[in-house]
This record gives structure tokens, sequence and C-alpha cells, in this order.
């Protein structure tokens, strides 16, 4: 198992200019992935039983030169394509995206804004502030169990000024996240986006159909569209008098689960673990204002349910189509998991040249970043932005890897020898369980392989121990 991880850190070598940097990446991702609480670096200092005194050198690696963020996203998408077990529809990979909300009291934190809580629990408030997150992760598994392996997931909004700092372009949180699609697409070769409603909107369906002329075929979406949604017949035959016109009568979908009832076909599918009877119907239309996109509409019935899926690619099967979406809530599953267990989100990183947070600012009040003119306070807050971005996608990589074990040893290790569960229920066991297991064995692994890379990396940055507390340790 640990000749397993080794082999994979490995990959990343070439993405540090300094073997220093590429030994603390190292030391990080295991970190990440044993690490039994969730309190900012220094659990990793915890439970590696490194010596406190790196503290300050671990969290200088996170500011450095020596890896970039781009080169080190590129190596993990090639390694997942290389060892991850994918799960495909239609002969296509299978993306998920999603946006998430850290919420985050930090006042000299870049890129903090106030959002909305969707929540319905009325113990959390109806605003907060914080960071939002687009994620995209590709779905990996076996018959019996799947996992959303994270990709990437970066800030999509409050960086507006930051943005014009570098000379990008400052786009929408639904186009950003689109660009990232076809970006983890071009390691995967074909694949499905599979997206949550809100996405489907207009300016990203022509942010898609401007990528699909570059690559056509690469990337299709699948999304869902909401119950008041509103589509167009393609428009008849042209009498020669008048504009042409550009669509026909309008549709409104919702009414046809009435109106066409007895079209509807049924099935048996395998959706969110288990199977079930489905009743659907296909339609091509034409949807969005001045853009009459013809996209496929699959009207769905299942236990009292209705839900209406859409998808740009007019040839795939329905039944395809709902498995698709069926998986997209294994995101909601990873966001959870990288919470709770690997403290993605739980960074620290802040600056002082960070204008101090206003929480009463107004929304048509201008960015406090918009003052900032000092070149080496926009290089801090560059370099801060840069740190979270750095540990939320490390804390990825951390996961990946884990759930890559998870399917690796399916089967081979007994939870119920290290672990109590009320009710266990798959052979593959989950990701938290897989942490206790490495937790708990991880130094035995390192004394039986003191070859390995990791080993040797790990070892040089621990506290000196007697040979008493080392039996003890891998007992």
């Amino acid at each position: 198992m640990l000749k397993f991880i080794n082999e994979i850190l490995l990959c990343f070598r070439p993405c540090f200019s300094r073997k220093a940097a590429f030994e603390w990446f190292a030391t990080i991702i295991t970190g990440l992935m044993v690490r039994s609480d969730s309190l900012g670096i220094t659990s990793i200092i915890r439970d590696l039983l490194l010596n406190p005194s790196l503290y300050n050198c671990m969290e200088h690696f996170f500011h450095a030169d020596s890896w970039d963020w781009d080169d080190i996203f590129t190596k993990w998408t090639k390694t997942v394509s290389r060892y991850a077990p994918f799960k495909q529809i239609s002969g296509r990979t299978v993306l998920i995206g999603d946006g998430i909300k850290r919420a985050s009291d930090g006042r000299y934190m870049p890129c903090i804004k106030k959002m909305v809580q969707e929540s319905e629990s009325a113990s959390k408030p109806t605003f907060i502030h914080g960071h939002f997150f687009g994620a995209v992760g590709v779905l990996a598994g076996k018959a019996c169990k799947s996992f959303c392996l994270p990709l990437s997931i970066q800030i999509h909004d409050g960086d507006r000024v930051i943005s014009e700092w570098l000379g990008d372009e400052s786009v929408s949180h639904v186009v950003q996240m689109l660009r990232d699609g076809f970006r983890a697409a071009q390691h995967f070769g074909d694949s499905l986006f599979v997206l949550d409603r809100y996405f489907l909107t207009v300016p990203l369906l022509k942010e898609w159909k401007v990528y699909s002329r570059k690559a056509p075929g690469l990337l299709h979406i699948v999304t869902r569209a909401k119950r008041n949604c509103t589509a167009y017949e393609r428009p008849g035959a042209y009498k020669g008098r008048g504009r042409r016109p550009v669509h026909g009568p309008a549709v409104h979908l919702k009414e046809l689960f009435l109106s066409d009832a007895a079209f509807f076909q049924e099935a048996h599918l395998q959706i969110y673990g288990t199977e079930k009877k489905v009743r659907f119907l296909s339609r091509t239309y034409l949807w969005g204002q001045k853009l009459y996109q013809p996209l496929r509409f699959v009207l769905v019935e299942y236990e009292k349910t209705q839900a209406i899926l859409v998808c740009t690619d007019l040839s795939m099967r329905a039944e395809d189509i709902i498995t698709a979406y069926a998986h997209r809530f294994k995101i909601e599953a990873m966001f959870r998991e990288m919470k709770q267990c690997f403290g993605g989100f739980c960074y620290r990183f802040w600056s002082k040249a960070v204008p101090k947070l206003d929480r009463y600012r107004r929304k048509t009040a201008s960015d406090p970043l918009e003052q900032v003119k000092d070149g080496q306070e926009r290089t801090k807050i560059l370099k801060t932005l840069r740190a979270i971005e750095g540990y939320v996608l490390f804390s990825s990589i951390a996961m990946g890897i884990t759930q890559m074990l998870c399917l690796k040893y399916e089967g081979k290790i007994q939870v119920s020898d290290f672990r109590y569960l009320r009710t266990p229920s798959h052979q593959v066991m989950s990701e938290a369980s897989m942490m206790e297991y490495l937790r708990r064995n991880l130094f035995r692994f390192m004394a039986r392989q003191e070859e390995l890379t990791i080993t040797k990396i790990i070892s040089s940055r621990q506290v000196p121990f007697e040979t008493e507390e080392i039996d003890l340790l891998i007992s």
C-alpha cells in the first residue's frame, strides 16, 4: 500500500524545481491522508510525528515559487487517467461539476465575499461571508461502489480585481466551470459533464459552442432544467415571405407529463444504488432566448418524482442520460468527505496586505482591493490566494489517492478488524475507513519498507525516537 502511494507521489517530481519543495509536497500529501483533526497544517506535524520546529518551513512551502498550480493539476489529471478505474457511460468518461460555499470569518483573506446561504436549516444564517469554490471531479469506481474523484477545486468568484492585476479575463462561475470541464476532458478524451440545474444558462451554451468548434465531441453536457422551463419546436417550412423564423411554437415542458403521458416509455435502471422503475419521454427542442440551441430533453418519472433532464448530445440514449445524471450526487458526497475527513477547507492563510473585511459593505460599493496599488502588497495577496488554492488542491490529491486505495484493495482489508461499523455496506471501504487504516499502520509500513522514497522523506523530518518508542509505534 505504501509502495502504491510512493509510486503516485513520484509522478509529481517534475513539477518542482527544487528537491526540498517536492519532499515537502510528499510529506503534506501523506499527512493529509492520515490526519486525525482539521486544525490547520499543525495536524500534519502531530500525526506524522514531525519535528515541531519545521512548522515555519512547511508554511513557507505554500507560498514558495518552486511549484505552479497548473503544472500540479495537469500532472494530477494525467496520473488519475493512468491509475484510476473509470465508470463510463456511452463510451465516455463522466465528469461532475458543482460549486460549494465555504464560510470564513477571516478578515485579511483575499476573495472573501458575501453570499446567500441556501440551507433549509433554521440554525444557519441567511447570509454568510466566505469563499465560493468551483469543483470538478471524475466518476471512478466499480459495479458495487463509485466515487467522485476530485480533480480541481478553485475559487470562482470574488477575484475580479485579482484577475485584472494578472491581465486575465474575469468570467462568471458558470463559464469558469465549463472551462475547467474542457481542461479536464483534454486528458480523458470524450467525456460527459454532469452539472446541476443552476448551470443551464445561455452563457454556458454559448461558451460550449465555442469550445465544441475547436474540439467537436470532446465534451457534452448533461444537466437538469427547471420545472417552468420553456422550449421551442423547430421552425416550419419557409414560405418566402417575411423574415425566416428562428423557432416554432413554444412548449411548456412540465405540461407534457400530462398531455403526452401515453407516449412515455418504461425501463428498469440502476440509479442511486438501486434498481428502479423509470418512465421517460425523450424529445428534441430548441432552448435559450436569442440562441435557440437544439437540446435533447428527457422527462423522467420515478417514485412520484418528476424531473426534466437536458443533454447537448442529440444522439445519446435517454436511459444513458438518466443514468449519468443519477451520478451527480456523488460530488455532494465528495464535498462532505472533503470537509469532515480531510479538512480540505480548513485553511488559515491570510496577509496584512489584504484590506480588512468590511462585513457591512454595500453591494454597489467598490472592491477594497482596488485601493491596493503597491506592487509588493499585490504580490503578497497573490501568494496568499495561491496558498489557499494550493492547500485545497493538495487535499484533493490526498483524497483522490485514498479513493484509489479503497478501490485497489477491495475485499483485501477487513474493516471490522480495526474499526467498528454498525452497518458495513460494501466490500469497498469508505475514505474515512481507509484513513483510519493508514493512520494505524503507516509507521509499520515505513518500518518494513525503509527503501521507499516517501519513507526516507518522512523519517528525515521526524523527531528522533528511542528504540523502545519505535517498537511501540509499529506494534
